[in-house]
């Protein structure tokens, strides 16, 4: 029997109402659109995708991330506006950018190296921090999205 999981690590975030106000709004404006919306409570900065993870491995992780946790001060994210991003000149997810943080890139850097030993390969790509508020399955009014995007892509 397989038990192996699909994971990744992630700050869980308790949305700030500004945050929620908008994805209100989002959520308003393409009620009638193919998108799968995150809930509030679901929320979460992912640091590290995983992928397919054997048990054994999950309890590894733990532990590795525990101790990387006890080293790492409580914080605040600071959110940069709206953006998304695309899959064949299709809008495919809409995010909350994430300011730059120099602390939470090393912190991903950090746990990227912490799991590398535990048979994770380490990541080629540029961190890049944001909250996906939605999953776009198919936008019917792609000029009304963009529209909305580049209202709120800088507040």
């Amino acid at each position: 029997m397989n038990t192996n999981l699909r994971t990744f690590i992630a700050i869980k975030i308790n949305p700030a109402p500004k945050l929620l106000e908008v994805t209100a709004r989002c959520r308003e404006l393409f009620e009638n659109e193919a998108i799968k919306w995150v809930g509030s409570d679901n929320l979460h900065l992912t640091l590290k995708f995983l992928g397919e993870t054997s048990e054994k491995q999950v309890q590894e992780i733990t532990t590795s991330l525990e101790n990387r946790a006890a080293q790492v001060s409580p914080f605040s994210l600071q959110l940069k506006g709206l953006g998304y991003f695309e899959s064949g000149r299709q809008p495919k997810v809409l995010f909350a950018g994430v300011q730059e943080w120099e602390e939470m890139k090393t912190l991903a850097q950090k746990i990227d190296e912490d799991v590398s030993p535990l048979g994770f390969a380490k990541e080629k790509r540029k961190f890049n921090p944001h909250l996906t508020l939605g999953r776009i399955k198919f936008l019917k009014d792609k000029k009304r999205f963009y529209s909305f995007v580049e209202k709120y892509k800088n507040i």
